[in-house]
């Protein structure tokens, strides 16, 4: 890619995560970092892609139309080719991952017969080879079409043409990590049948493709065959009207959805085709989309609450590739084509860190092809919303003060924080909620459309309590409407040796409001209590004196007795005078 196409998508990622300086719009999608691998005169295809640690591993094959060999390569996510891996003749037509290693599953030419044979190969994340296995289906030809990882297995579905009829079967396997082969299981029916992609959800096995009585072109169904875990039948549904009809690619959410192309329905020839199923092969929705030339669906993802397609679409200028967007009831919500000379085409979607990333073909000729790479990034408009003016609040670190205020972001997680309280004199707003339901502030957010939040504030008033005596309890911030209770202790307290304090009550404003040491009441505005005290005789002290100076009126009276018992009588009158 070159420094100017690595700037563009570096200046449309920072305008995606943090535009502080201009004005936030709704929900739009943009193309971006188009890649293209291969010269002039290459033969490059891209078939599928997976995104494992930031890198994106494409499936496909290089060389010449006549010299071709299957091939994987690693690209970064700016669209950097960082390394490549070859093997055979052939093409890799299916690429997965369990996160640790990279699986693929294909098809090898040969020059006599079996013509052509299947094959699994797994790679490390920096593409060097673990293993690599063949298949050979059957004497005439045998390929994989799809592959897929789960809890320590691989599965790979594809097709093989055996003698007789020569129609073809569809072929199920299932490997262990080490690429050793668990079982294998054939599905059989009526004329060819045609595997295209496979899910694996909830312990079933979708697989999807066409099928058509044996010897006809011009009569094909759309196929859907489920089995369980151990690849038996559970379910085969075909699904079309009276022309051709494909399925392409099928994933699984709360329904089974599968894109592909029909001539039964629609506006012109073939026309893009997505449909929802449920597990029984009951249709709950389908839809179309296309004009008068050839269109096609052939590879579908589901990331938020989208089906994001990809395809192609034939228009004045040729066929160009489509990159879609249908909400989970079929509403089509936007759709966008890559301005690209000559034939054109995705051939496949996969999302990763809040972009949808694609590749498909960009055909020169018929022996002439290079594969194309490019990313759609949809941003949306975040709006927070205050109870008036002056608080803030930050998206991923960037700041914004106001009632309402938006942000422009990416569909990958992000990091909110509103402003936690507003004080205002003896009363504050304080943050409580967001008017989706989540408490945390901050908080991780995900866009999955445009999202419009209200901050919650609860209204708090202070509660203060002071006296001049004791130690008080219960000052602090109370909610608008919630009960305070505010005590006093102890309720006397010694003033000096002959007076207390003695708790009198709470005054607020002048007024006494309650006598008690322990008063609720509710908060509805900033209250200021104090605890008033009226002085009193120290009543035990007032005892203590009283008792003294009777113990001292006692003493003074016994010392007063003792006295008068040792008071020496009168001497006696002289004689004569009796």
């Amino acid at each position: 890619m070159g420094s100017t196409t690595s700037l563009l998508f570096c200046l449309i990622l920072v305008a995606c995560l943090t535009l502080a300086s201009v004005p936030a719009y709704s929900e739009k999608t943009v193309q971006a970092g188009l890649q293209i691998i291969g010269g002039e005169s290459d033969y490059v295809v891209f078939n599928d892609l997976i995104v494992v640690g930031g890198n994106v591993y494409v499936g496909g094959c290089s060389g010449s139309f006549e010299n071709h060999v299957w091939t994987v390569w690693k690209i970064s996510v700016d669209g950097r080719l960082v390394s490549s891996t070859t093997g055979g003749k052939g093409y890799v037509m299916s690429i997965t991952s369990d996160g640790l290693r990279i699986f693929v599953a294909g098809v090898l030419e040969h020059d006599t017969l079996p013509k052509t044979t299947g094959f699994l190969a797994a790679f490390n994340t920096d593409l060097e080879k673990l293993w690599e296995k063949e298949w050979v289906g059957s004497s005439i030809f045998s390929h994989f079409k799809s592959i897929a990882a789960q809890d320590g297995f691989i599965y790979a579905s594809g097709e093989a043409q055996y003698f007789g009829e020569r129609a073809t079967e569809i072929v199920l396997h299932k490997y262990d990590e080490k690429g050793s082969l668990l079982w294998e299981k054939t599905f059989t029916g009526v004329g060819n049948q045609q595997p295209e992609s496979m899910a694996l959800h909830d312990g079933k096995i979708c697989i999807v493709g066409a099928t058509s009585p044996y010897g006809s072109s011009g009569s094909v169904d759309g196929l859907l065959l489920l089995t369980d875990e151990n690849g038996s039948e559970v379910n085969r549904i075909s699904w079309g009207g009276v022309k051709r009809d494909f399925f392409s690619d099928v994933k699984v959410g709360d329904g089974v959805y599968v894109c592909g192309y029909t001539d039964s329905y629609g506006e012109g020839d073939l026309d893009g085709l997505l449909l929802k199923m449920d597990e029984s092969g009951r249709v709950v929705w389908w839809r179309t989309f296309g004009g008068v030339g050839d269109d096609s669906f052939l590879s579908l993802c589901i990331e938020g609450e989208r089906i994001h397609v990809v395809g192609h679409v034939t228009t004045s200028r040729g066929m160009l590739p489509v990159y879609l967007q249908y909400g989970f009831n079929g509403r089509l919500l936007g759709n966008w084509t890559l301005a690209i000379d000559f034939l054109s085409s995705w051939t496949g979607v996969y999302p990763a860190d809040g972009m949808i990333h694609a590749v498909g073909n960009n055909m020169r000729s018929l022996f002439r092809n290079r594969g194309i790479y490019a990313r759609y990034v949809t941003s949306y408009l975040l709006t927070v919303s205050f109870p008036d003016d002056g608080f803030w609040v930050s998206l991923n670190g960037e700041n914004k003060t106001g009632r309402s205020v938006g942000f422009e972001a990416m569909g990958v997680e992000h990091r909110l924080e509103a402003a936690h309280y507003r004080v205002e004199g003896e009363t504050r707003l304080v943050f409580s909620t967001w008017s989706d339901g989540v408490a945390d502030n901050p908080r991780v957010i995900r866009l999955k459309r445009d999202t419009f939040l209200d901050a919650i504030y609860r209204v708090e008033h202070h509660v203060a309590v002071s006296s001049e005596a004791g130690e008080v309890t219960g000052e602090g911030w109370y909610v608008e409407g919630s009960t305070a209770t505010v005590s006093v202790a102890p309720i006397i307290i010694p003033k000096d040796f002959l007076t207390n304090h003695v708790f009198d009550g709470w005054i607020e404003n002048g007024k006494k409001v309650s006598s008690s040491t322990v008063y609720s009441f509710t908060v509805t505005r900033p209250v200021l209590l104090i605890a008033s005290w009226r002085t009193e005789l120290n009543p035990v002290t007032l005892s203590i004196l009283i008792l003294l100076i009777v113990l001292l009126a006692l003493v003074m009276l016994l010392v007063f007795l003792t006295r008068k018992r040792r008071m020496p009588l009168p001497p006696p009158p002289p004689p004569g005078q009796v």
